[in-house]
């Protein structure tokens, strides 16, 4: 290609993707075509090829290059290009009615498609409802019943049954976020049915399900669900699916129209969010139909039912209290994953011996003190074996969905080998050494070091939550650079923990072998070079000294640079951290929303104890979010308006802009201060990264006690907005771990 066809090219593409970043490769590829530049047309074999001869356009990640590309800011076509960026993208091809629909082009709200299957009364999903209206579109254009007029496409879709004609509407999407074209419909007076396609109506299936797969159906779904309680018709659907119920064996194209046929269940049609669902409840079976006997390809003694929900109790150590099958749920799947592995071992057993072994392998774990908590997640050993003699371990996770309080989340059946296990940063210094109780070691250290704050103002309880934070992972950094010094012999070992005493002298943790083959180190004490016996085994043993650990290496990590241009990703900020958000703010931008003014009063009482509900209430938030392009707007204006805020802050002083460090990225980044609720009062933190093409990348929001320890791993704070005196914890937050470092960014990798 030449450079004035590639600068055509780009053009085209700057048109519906303005910023630079990674996107879909089939997302662009339908762009383009939608645009005339078909591969056929531009000489191409495949997209590939294409972005190879355009590498100022196109780069290539590490891997997935077939699936995800890169798309770049061609510095020599800026200027040039500026002016296309700023215009509409639909700009280049609305009014062709050689236009092609597809889900990347064209918004349609769930909202207006439901309506618009009430107004037909065709009884199509809103799925189904979309395909028919690209089918429809199609029909329209084929037929040249397709018209463009005062800057909108018209096409017919269907007739309602008083015979009024229903046009589909195409016109341009003046949201600035969203997809290039936006869908609406209106019902019109013409009754002009003679020029409307034969309207295609769903076939209307007579084969219905015998009495003995009802029956099958009704065991598997009481053996999964409570009887009596409502539960979405998707998590039904599944467990039938996984049970290799077809539906299309009875003739029905969707799953609704099988449950329809089964008499025990009651379906609902409700609006949830905003977003049009089915609810279903089963009910109690009776007469000679619950006779019928278990049909199961592995038949059970008896009908498996699991006991009635009883009174949920923890003990002392935090593990819960009667048996396993009575508190957690025990899905499908992983059981089948389990119940797949055992038979390879030559053992044959269905769901409910397994689930009673399984209990009786709980209760033995818990007698014995061989269950185990991790990132919130409870592991016990099973009497099943690995291939190396080892426990198969289970891992349950709490549920923040109905039903009981725990679910069964993995099946771990891997041998691996111990060196090849990964340790996360905030546990490596626990699995280096026995540090004996977290509140002595911590005492110690904070009483040894210079007077600072380690708890935040008004925290509940006063744990040293900074200061646990700030140790573990300043021991990662040091692993990370090789600076946890141990003696040739294998006697003493050491490391700087960054902190120093009343006199400035660095203050090291020192440690001996330990007998106890959990750990190979047992910590000792504290000691500054030379001082005490300690000091002295230290200087002794090192020459030179442990290190502190460093972390920036260029000053693009400690300033912000405001002549760079910041992109926020706005749908991780706002929906997938809107727990992160200030009630209040929320309550504000739902001024006219009563519903989600409800959700987020509904989590204002939720107290500390109830955080299932909490997240049940924020998952709904969420949806309604998703489903709500004005409010999403709304929220991202005001975030926008207080980054503008934040910058100027950072014009005046430019201390404003914290750096901070992430251990798993292993990556600088920069926080700015955001009021949301008060625009004098900063309430979250923005994260902002600087990306390989010289642009920051504004990449989620902390809390401002997630902030704050994030940020007290590099240096001592004198911030303005940022300390732990100004910072209120809420009796909401206690117990949480406020540290972002390990977790923050896992969805992004």
């Amino acid at each position: 290609m030449t450079k004035e066809e590639k600068m055509s090219l780009y053009r085209c593409i700057l048109r519906q993707f303005p910023d630079a970043g990674l996107y879909r490769v089939s997302r662009i590829n339908e762009w383009l075509v939608t645009n005339g530049y078909s591969l056929a047309k531009l000489g191409y074999g495949s997209f590939r090829e294409l972005a190879e001869d355009c590498p100022e356009i196109f780069g290539f990640q590490d891997d997935d290059n077939d699936v995800f590309i890169v798309l770049k800011t061609w510095q020599a076509g800026e200027n040039s290009m500026m002016n296309f960026a700023a215009a509409h993208p639909a700009d280049s091809f609305f009014g062709s009615k050689n236009i092609i629909l597809n889900d990347d082009i064209i918004e349609m709200s769930q909202q207006s498609l439901y309506a618009l299957t009430k107004i037909l009364g065709n009884g199509l999903s809103v799925q189904e409802m979309k395909q028919e209206i690209y089918a429809r579109f199609d029909e329209a254009k084929e037929n040249g019943k397709l018209n463009f007029l005062a800057e909108k496409y018209v096409f017919p879709i269907d007739c309602c049954e008083d015979g009024s004609l229903v046009n589909g509407i195409i016109t341009k999407n003046i949201s600035p976020r969203g997809k290039s074209l936006y869908f609406s419909f209106e019902k019109t007076q013409i009754r002009a049915f003679d020029t409307m396609p034969e309207p295609r109506k769903r076939p209307v299936h007579t084969q219905s399900v015998s009495e003995e797969d009802k029956a099958l159906i009704y065991r598997i779904l009481t053996d999964n669900f409570e009887v009596g309680k409502q539960y979405h018709m998707a998590a039904i659907s599944k467990l039938l699916t996984d049970h290799n119920i077809d539906r299309t064996k009875y003739g029905c194209f969707k799953m609704k129209e099988l449950l329809a046929q089964l008499d025990y269940l009651e379906l609902e049609d409700v609006v949830l969010g905003g977003v049009p669902q089915i609810m279903v409840t089963i009910h109690e079976r009776g007469g000679a139909a619950a006779e019928q006997p278990d049909v199961r390809e592995k038949p059970f003694t008896k009908p498996y039912r699991e006991e009635p929900l009883q009174e949920y109790s923890v003990g002392a150590d935090g593990v819960p209290l009667g048996r396993l099958e009575y508190f957690c749920n025990m899905p499908p799947k992983p059981m089948g994953i389990l119940q797949k592995y055992i038979e390879g071992q030559g053992i044959y057993s269905d769901f409910q011996t397994m689930r009673g072994d399984l209990s009786d392998d709980f209760d033995r774990a818990r007698a014995e003190g061989k269950t185990r908590f991790y990132e919130q997640k409870l592991i016990f050993p099973t009497s099943y074996k690995k291939e190396d003699g080892s426990p198969v371990e289970l891992t349950l996770k709490p549920n923040g969905r109905e039903g009981k309080p725990w679910f069964l989340y993995y099946v771990d059946t891997t041998v691996r080998e111990k060196s090849a296990q990964p340790v996360p940063p905030g546990k490596q210094l626990e699995s280096f050494a026995f540090l004996g109780s977290w509140s002595g070691f911590l005492s110690e250290l904070a009483e040894k070091a210079v007077a600072e704050e380690w708890d935040f103002q008004d925290s509940p309880r006063r744990n040293y939550q900074i200061l646990i934070q700030y140790i573990k992972y300043t021991f990662s950094r040091l692993v990370n650079e090789n600076k946890v010094c141990i003696s040739s012999d294998n006697m003493f070992a050491a490391f700087n923990t960054g902190l120093v005493d009343n006199h400035y002298d660095d203050i090291y943790a020192c440690f001996v072998p330990n007998d106890n083959a959990d750990t190979k180190w047992k910590f000792t004490g504290f000691c500054t070079a030379a001082s005490g016996g300690l000091g002295k085994q230290l200087v002794n043993y090192f020459n030179p000294l442990p290190e502190p650990p460093t972390y920036f290496k260029r000053s693009e990590d400690l300033f912000f640079d405001l002549t760079k241009q910041l992109h926020p990703d706005f749908e991780h900020i706002i929906i997938d951290n809107i727990k992160r958000l200030p009630l209040q703010f929320l309550i504000d931008q739902f001024f006219d929303v009563t519903e989600a003014r409800e959700l987020v009063e509904k989590i204002r009482d939720c107290g500390s104890g109830r955080s299932r509900e909490r997240a049940e209430l924020y998952e709904q938030l969420k949806e309604l979010l998703k489903n709500n392009n004005r409010l999403f707007i709304r929220i991202k204006n005001r975030i926008n308006d207080s980054i503008e805020l934040a910058k100027k802050r950072v014009r005046w002083n430019y201390k404003t802009a914290i750096p901070s460090y992430f251990p798993r990225r292993n990556s600088m980044s920069l926080m700015l201060p955001l009021g949301l609720t008060d625009e004098e009062t900063p309430d979250v933190a923005l994260v902002v990264e600087l990306t390989h093409s010289g642009n920051y990348q504004g990449q989620t929001i902390l809390t401002l006690p997630q902030a704050y320890i994030d940020a007290r791993l590099m240096c001592r704070l004198s911030s303005d907005w940022l300390s732990p005196s100004q910072i209120f914890v809420s009796h909401d937050q206690e117990g949480q771990d406020f540290s972002a470092v390990d977790d923050e960014f896992a969805d992004i990798d």
